[in-house]
């Protein structure tokens, strides 16, 4: 399974809120701010988040940073690639982390639209998996705005709507970077099970814009009570059957 996962923030307030807020958090449980949050050792509880084996310590740390995610201003876009089911369903699939880039970037262009970003220039942060896939991504981004599109179905025009791709390493300790981490397992959960990380997708769900769950279930909607006026609406994203990637 590939979740992959675009937070949209104003500079403003990752730097004023999401940043500091991070640190401080960071700080008070685990002593200083350079420890990088990884989703899957806070689970297994492993080196430097021992210290969560506590139960009181891990219901307070939980307690503080879903906290610090619901205060945060974000706006979401996930995209689920199911590899197996992809494998299984096409002859030729393509690229998984390549589909979930393009389903993202189309999403990301719609709240871009919606929330009057023409021509203003908007930095994508990827998280850098060494130069061969950095530069394959970086081929993948660049086809997305030329509207080069293997897919067979139409793409926006993100002309008026420029994107700077950024590939940064994890050990950069970026903020942007461990807040996706933190969402990635709770929607890709949730992708097929509904019932599945409740609290937290309580959190996430108000600031769920965009989730794709592929080749199976198409956009799964929020409660109707959570929808904001840029929701986008259904999209055919399957190749077509004439094409060499549809199912045989």
């Amino acid at each position: 399974m590939l979740n992959l996962v675009f937070c949209l923030i104003r500079k403003d307030h990752y730097i004023d809120f999401v940043v500091p807020q991070l640190h401080q958090l960071k700080i008070d449980f685990f002593g200083h701010a350079d420890l990088i949050l990884h989703e899957s050792e806070m689970r297994r509880q492993t080196g430097a988040f021992a210290i969560l084996a506590d139960s009181d310590v891990y219901s307070r740390w939980m307690r503080e940073l879903l906290a610090w995610i619901e205060q945060t201003n974000v706006a979401v876009i996930s995209a689920c690639i199911d590899k197996i089911a992809l494998t299984r369903r096409y002859a030729h699939p393509f690229d998984p982390y390549d589909l979930a880039i393009r389903f993202c970037l189309e999403r990301t262009r719609q709240f871009l639209a919606a929330n009057n970003q023409s021509q203003r220039l908007t930095q994508v942060i990827f998280e850098s998996r060494g130069k061969r896939h950095d530069r394959a991504a970086g081929l993948e981004f660049d086809q997305i705005l030329k509207q080069a599109n293997p897919l067979g179905h139409h793409l926006p025009d993100f002309s008026q709507f420029p994107l700077d791709p950024l590939f940064i390493p994890k050990r950069a300790n970026l903020a942007g970077h461990q807040l996706c981490d933190l969402l990635a397992r709770p929607l890709a959960k949730w992708s097929f099970n509904a019932s599945s990380h409740r609290r937290p997708m309580q959190i996430i769900q108000p600031k769920l814009i965009a989730h794709k769950v592929f080749p199976q279930t198409g956009w799964r909607r929020p409660h109707r009570s959570q929808r904001s006026s840029y929701w986008p609406g259904n999209t055919r994203l399957n190749p077509p059957a004439n094409s060499s990637h549809a199912p045989r």
